[in-house]
């Protein structure tokens, strides 16, 4: 069962109200409620908005989606998020606020490979996301030693 379908049913059970009554409200077949609420069939966006309206919720609300803000990190996140910011303020006092930018750039570079690997694992490797962490490591070097890259 779906999460939408769970939620119009768990929504319809708390309002003590009849497939029946829903549907005729709704405009459509009691058997076409049934089907929704069983997951044998999947509504258009009209429906879904329709529905979220009529039971005075968000359609995000029918869909089980959870808001950015609502999601519990994941404890590797927060170990990360603390990883980069010490990182940060190391680099920032060796070498100023240069260093830090060019530090900030390896890392988005690696989160942004590491993250095309995640969505497409079986694609082809891709040798200019090689050539830009590359390129992103030799400028971290170069302005970690005080140097212009190049």
């Amino acid at each position: 069962m779906s999460d939408f379908s769970k939620s119009i049913y768990e929504l319809r059970h708390a309002k003590k109200l009849s497939q029946r009554k829903v549907s005729q409200d709704l405009g459509i077949s009691q058997a076409l409620l049934s089907h929704y609420e069983n997951g044998a069939r999947q509504p258009k966006l009209v429906f879904v908005r329709k529905i979220a309206n009529y039971y005075g919720v968000t359609s995000d609300d029918l869909l089980g989606c959870v808001s950015a803000d609502a999601r519990q990190p994941l404890k590797c996140e927060s170990d990360l998020v603390a990883m980069i910011a010490e990182l940060m303020d190391f680099a920032a006092s060796i070498g100023g606020e240069k260093t830090a930018e060019s530090a900030a750039d390896y890392i988005k570079t690696g989160v942004t490979w590491t993250r095309s690997l995640l969505e497409n694992p079986n694609g082809a490797y891709d040798a200019q996301q090689q050539v830009k962490m590359k390129t992103a490591e030799a400028l971290l070097c170069s302005t970690a030693r005080g140097k212009e890259y190049k």
